[in-house]
């Protein structure tokens, strides 16, 4: 019986040794490098959990950064949902940027000048 089970939900050997396969990557050494050199545009990533987090999301675009927006928490909320896309598309013709829905829980909104390209790369 304890075989019968091991083979149904797995004995933990072998993700153990999966997970060991994995290592973290270092990243101090590369961002060191690159710390006193000015930046002009961040991509920075939110989560659309309410109609509180907008202006913040605004506020990225009109500074010129990309935001990727995760919409997941709003789906379920078609209201809030409508309006928050009804705001951002807003903000994108004020700056003349550009604005997508990837994957249907994702949202890219871009500032002027960046055109989001929507041709998938093969």
């Amino acid at each position: 019986m304890a075989k019968f089970l091991d083979k149904l939900i797995g004995s933990g050997k072998k993700a153990k040794s999966e997970v060991e396969e994995y290592q973290e990557l270092d990243l101090s050494e590369f961002e060191e490098g690159f710390k006193d050199e000015p930046t002009s545009m961040f991509i920075r990533v939110a989560e659309l959990t309410g109609l509180d987090i907008l202006p913040e999301l605004k506020k990225q675009v009109y500074e010129g950064n990309v935001v990727i927006i995760d919409v997941s928490p709003a789906k379920h909320d078609k209201l809030l949902f409508d309006r928050a896309v009804k705001d951002l598309k807003q903000v994108v013709t004020d700056v003349h940027g550009d604005i997508a829905l990837v994957k249907e829980d994702q949202v890219i909104v871009t500032p002027r000048s960046i055109r989001i390209d929507r041709q998938k790369l093969k």
